[in-house]
């Protein structure tokens, strides 16, 4: 029964630490990255792995052409009825071309800031293809927990963010363990 506690806790850390190590980042995007649109997309709209704090500044969508030229003239909303959802509008007409959609959050669970790039490509002539839209799996039984291979490059203020969940992670783990073992011994021993 002891045993069963250690390891019930050991899963709990190893939960906790990767909910609230995780910083607020793309989990679905459309347009999928590296999509290629035959008709012009009316919004960029991003699924993030974590609830976005309502901070004015904070959370945004800047989606620029070719020439490093914004082209989103409003900013970013936070969906009401999903704080993990946000969107910009696109002007119309939008010019064929490359796109580069930057994005960066605030997360409303743990207050950690996140930026990363996506992009996108209008072509009417071209062939279309959806680009990967889901760009984080689940790890751990929960949706949208890290660790997706092939995902876009994501700066997480200097840090990796799924490298170090994985390490609190299995450090805890092995922390609750060790501990729960080592009462084992010494309760036998006694």
């Amino acid at each position: 029964m002891r045993l069963l506690a250690i390891v019930a806790a050991a899963s709990f850390a190893m939960a906790w630490a990767a909910s609230a190590l995780a910083h607020a980042e793309p989990a679905k995007v459309r347009p999928g990255d590296g999509a290629v649109l035959t008709s012009p997309p009316a919004t960029v709209e991003i699924e993030m792995s974590q609830e976005l704090a309502r901070r004015e500044g904070a959370n945004d969508i800047d989606v620029f052409d070719a020439s490093g030229a914004e082209v989103t003239v409003s900013p970013a909303v936070i969906a009401d009825s999903d704080r993990r959802r946000i969107s910009v509008v696109l002007p119309a007409p939008l010019a064929p071309g490359k796109y580069t959609v930057r994005w960066k959050t605030l997360s409303a669970e743990d207050g950690d800031t996140a930026e990363g790039a996506l992009s996108f490509t209008y072509d009417p002539a071209g062939v279309a293809s959806p680009g990967n839209e889901t760009l984080r799996e689940d790890l751990l039984g929960l949706d949208n927990a890290p660790g997706a291979p092939g995902a876009p490059a994501l700066t997480t203020g200097g840090s990796d963010g799924v490298t170090w969940v994985l390490v609190v992670a299995v450090a805890l783990g092995m922390f609750v363990l060790g501990s729960g073992g080592t009462f084992l011994l010494v309760q036998k021993r006694t």
